[in-house]
């Protein structure tokens, strides 16, 4: 077969894939109200009550909640069909991406709660499953709507307050409790655009001087005005650039008192580049709701990789201390993300995991150094071998629950421990993973308002 007529073969029968699949899916309905009661589980009493209730989140701007209670959702998942139709119907300001939609399907008892973008720092996943988990046994009774209720009592004790005590749009996002903090914040932030003469040679440090003092120097001016600690830090900051342009004097002898300022110099750099790149990444993860570890763990790494590169004497160790770094951010991550669907705070669990993983690699690397040497007799028990074998084996089922979770999303998850309670099977789970995985993947990338946070059950 030619190859153009190959390729055309190849794109009809994925059109007809296509198309069959589209035929599958059950119909969006149209957005005609907050309340769409397909499955006519509600009395008109109770539509008119939670729809009260909608609307009042709306009003204060707190949050745009729907509520669809589904005849069924076809051939797709529970989790595909709510974040088509939360898609569809727009859910959320567009600035804030501020949208809810909550699906209740009465028979077989299932229920999903889809996110916004906007609301995922109040309503992780971890709650919003605690919440389907308390849904479900009211649609299993068939009382929808006093289980809405709830969910909805539960959804407005964590929403930011209204729009009574909301702050007007002119005021910015960072620090609204401190806006004196705001100016030296940015200044400090900016200030490692005034190294930037350091790169084309050894008098760039004149050029970066008054440029760092003015930007560090101003921070603390607009903290504390003129006084001992602004004089400090301004006087620091000019002295600084001058000892780091001695790295480009190597060719040079240096007197020894320069090679001691030269080293304290780098030392201070390490320090404030750690301390500037903490404050930016840790105050932006603060202001997300999410924990600050992350940020202090990035900033060490990098800071670690310039310490290497400034202290060329000490690289061998810095570079052993890096990997070792890299190892435990590693799987503490992992260790995180595996854990994070089952356990509400999985943080002991992973830094016990990481610290056990690091140190028994580095032990098995400083075994298998030794070996190396010829210290092991003939027959000899090769130690760093069963060091290197308790690290895998600490690390590798998180790593393997994790893969299966990033693959098969929030489904997955419950399957998962509905298969650790005794029940679901292998096949089906592989099989989520590979249908729903796969399919939510790509809407999350072609972008939207919900990227498939929440949380979903169903019978």
């Amino acid at each position: 077969m030619p190859f153009a007529s190959f390729v055309r073969w190849l794109l009809c029968a994925l059109a007809a894939i296509h198309l069959a699949h589209a035929a599958e899916q059950a119909a969006v309905p149209q957005a005609t109200s907050l309340v769409v009661d397909e499955a006519g589980a509600l009395t008109e009493t109770e539509r008119e009550l939670l729809l009260g209730r909608l609307r009042s989140f709306e009003r204060a701007e707190r949050a745009q909640i729907a509520v669809l209670i589904s005849s069924g959702t076809g051939n797709e998942t529970l989790a595909e069909y709510a974040l088509r139709v939360a898609e569809s119907w727009q859910l959320g300001r567009a600035s804030r991406d501020d949208g809810l939609l909550i699906v209740v399907v009465p028979s077989p008892a299932g229920a999903r709660i889809e996110v916004g973008y906007g609301l995922e720092g109040a309503i992780p996943d971890a709650r919003a499953s605690r919440w389907i988990d308390e849904l479900l046994p009211f649609v299993r009774e068939k009382e929808i709507a006093k289980g809405l209720d709830h969910v909805l009592d539960r959804i407005d004790a964590v929403l930011p307050a209204g729009s009574a005590a909301a702050p007007s749009q002119d005021v910015q996002y960072l620090f609204p409790d401190h806006p004196e903090w705001r100016a030296p914040f940015a200044l400090t932030i900016f200030s490692l655009f005034a190294l930037v003469p350091l790169f084309f040679g050894a008098w760039g440090g004149i050029a970066s001087a008054p440029l760092l003092t003015a930007f560090l120097g101003g921070a603390a001016w607009i903290l504390w005005g003129f006084g001992p600690a602004t004089y400090a830090i301004a006087a620091t900051a000019f002295v600084l650039p001058l000892l780091w342009g001695l790295n480009h004097v190597d060719g040079f002898d240096l007197p020894r008192w320069l090679e001691y300022a030269k080293a304290f110099g780098n030392l201070m750099g390490v320090m404030m580049f750690f301390a500037i790149i903490s404050l930016f990444v840790c105050t932006g993860l603060h202001a997300a709701g999410e924990p600050v570890w992350p940020g202090f763990m990035f900033s060490g790494l990098l800071s670690i990789g310039l310490a290497a590169a400034l202290f060329p004497s000490a690289s061998h160790y810095l570079g052993v201390v890096l990997r070792s770094a890299m190892h435990f951010v590693f799987v503490l991550v992992v260790v995180y993300v595996a854990l994070g669907a089952f356990i509400p705070d999985p943080s002991r669990i992973a830094f016990a995991t990481a610290t056990f993983v690091t140190a028994a690699a580095a032990i098995g690397l400083y075994l298998d150094s030794r070996e190396a040497r010829g210290s092991v007799a003939a027959g000899g028990i090769r130690w760093s071998v069963w060091f290197f074998g308790a690290a895998l084996l600490a690390a590798l089922p998180f790593a393997i629950l994790a893969l299966f979770l990033a693959v098969g999303g929030e489904d997955l998850a419950t399957q998962l421990k509905q298969a650790a309670a005794g029940g679901g099977t292998l096949a089906a789970m592989l099989a989520l993973a590979a249908r729903v995985g796969l399919i939510a993947a790509v809407k999350v990338g072609l972008g939207g308002r919900f990227g498939g946070g929440g949380a979903g059950r169903s019978d």
